[in-house]
C-alpha cells in the first residue's frame, strides 16, 4: 500500500530536546534504516541559523545525511529542484513567512516537486511555516506591518492550518476561517498533526500540547483532535 506521510508541528522549542518526540515520529515514518534528510529553509528566507540544531536532532536519531537546499541562492533548475527533493526521505520545512515560502516554492518548481514526493511516500515535515504549507490554505502574520492573511499554499491536506495557537494573537484565526471554504486545523506550539496514508492523529512534544479543528460542516465548532475526529 502507498503511504503518504505529513508531519505538521505548529511550533515550540528545538534545542533543550522538548519536540524529540515529534522528530522520532518523523523519523520512525521514514520506515528505513538511516533515512535521508533535506531541510528547506525557505520561510526564513534562506537564513541557516538553526540547520546545526535540526541536524544534531536528525543525525542523533539515526539518520544517514542531512542536507539543507536554499532555494533562493541555489540557482538550480526545476528539473535540479526536483531530483534534490526527490533523493531524500525525509523533507523538513523550517519556519517564517509562508507568503515568501510559497512564491519561491511556485517560481522554483519546489512546489510541484514537494507534491511528487507526497505521492512517492517521502516524509513531508515541518514547523510553523513550514507545517502551513503543506495544507491548502495557511494563516500567517506574513501580511503588511505583520497582519494576518491566508495563503494559498501545497494543496495535501484539505484544511486551512493555524500554528502558534496557543497564543492570543494567532487565535484571531477563530472569526477569521469562518469566511474561508475550508474547515480550520489550529496546532499549538508542542503539538503536530500528523497524516499517514489517509488516517489524521496528533503527536506532541514533552511539554504537550493540542491540536484543534474548527468544523465547517458544524458551524466552525471546535474540537480536539485525536485519532478518532478527522478519521
Amino acid at each position: 500500500m502507498d503511504k503518504r506521510r505529513i508531519v505538521a508541528l505548529g511550533g515550540g522549542g528545538f534545542e533543550d530536546g522538548e519536540m524529540l518526540p515529534v522528530f522520532k515520529k518523523i523519523v520512525e515514518l521514514a520506515e528505513k534504516n538511516a533515512p535521508s534528510v533535506l531541510s528547506l529553509p525557505t520561510a526564513g528566507h534562506d537564513h541557516t541559523d538553526g540547520e546545526a540544531t535540526l541536524e544534531q536532532i536528525f543525525m542523533g536519531l539515526g539518520c544517514s545525511s542531512f542536507k539543507t537546499l536554499t532555494l533562493t541562492t541555489a540557482g538550480l533548475s526545476p528539473e535540479e529542484v526536483k531530483n534534490e527533493i526527490l533523493s531524500a526521505d525525509i523533507i523538513f520545512a523550517g519556519g517564517g513567512n509562508l507568503e515568501f515560502l510559497m512564491k519561491v516554492w511556485n517560481e522554483t518548481g519546489a512546489a510541484e516537486a514537494l507534491r511528487e514526493a507526497f505521492v512517492q511516500g517521502k516524509v513531508l515535515s515541518g514547523v510553523s511555516s513550514g507545517a502551513m504549507c503543506w495544507f491548502d490554505e495557511g494563516y500567517d502574520d506574513c501580511g503588511e506591518n505583520g497582519s494576518f492573511m491566508f495563503v494559498e499554499c501545497v494543496g495535501l491536506l484539505p484544511y486551512c492550518n493555524c500554528p502558534h495557537f496557543e497564543s492570543l494573537g494567532w487565535q484571531s484565526f477563530i472569526p477569521a476561517v469562518r469566511r474561508r471554504a475550508y474547515s480550520g486545523i489550529a496546532c499549538e506550539n508542542g503539538a503536530a498533526l500528523c497524516y499517514v496514508d489517509g488516517k489524521y492523529f496528533p503527536v506532541t512534544g514533552v511539554k504537550g500540547g493540542t491540536v484543534w479543528l474548527l468544523d465547517r460542516e458544524n458551524n466552525f465548532k471546535m474540537s480536539i483532535v485525536d485519532g478518532e475526529t478527522l478519521n
